[in-house]
Formats: C-alpha cells, sequence, structure tokens
C-alpha cells in the first residue's frame, strides 16, 4: 500500500468513527480505535 492508500484508509476509519460517535455506538468507537492503533502503518502519527 502506498502512502496515499493508506491516508485514504486512515480517513475512510476516521469516517467511519465520527459516524458512529453520531449514532452513540461506543463498543463501534472503540472497534474503530483498536484498529487504527493496531494498524501497520508506521507514520500514523503524522498523518493524524
Amino acid at each position: 500500500m502506498n502512502d496515499t492508500e493508506e491516508k485514504m484508509w486512515i480517513n475512510d476509519y476516521l469516517d467511519l468513527y465520527l459516524y458512529a460517535k453520531s449514532l452513540n455506538d461506543h463498543l463501534w468507537q472503540q472497534e474503530i480505535i483498536e484498529k487504527l492503533q493496531n494498524s501497520t502503518f508506521h507514520n500514523t502519527s503524522e498523518i493524524l
């Protein structure tokens, strides 16, 4: 996965996180956070 694809993947998950938040679905929010934290991207902190 190249840098652009990684950024798009992270952006998609952040969009899902915001959607889960709007639904007050705390379990789904936590799952999304865990998925982002466990991602194999080394530059995640720079993107966020």
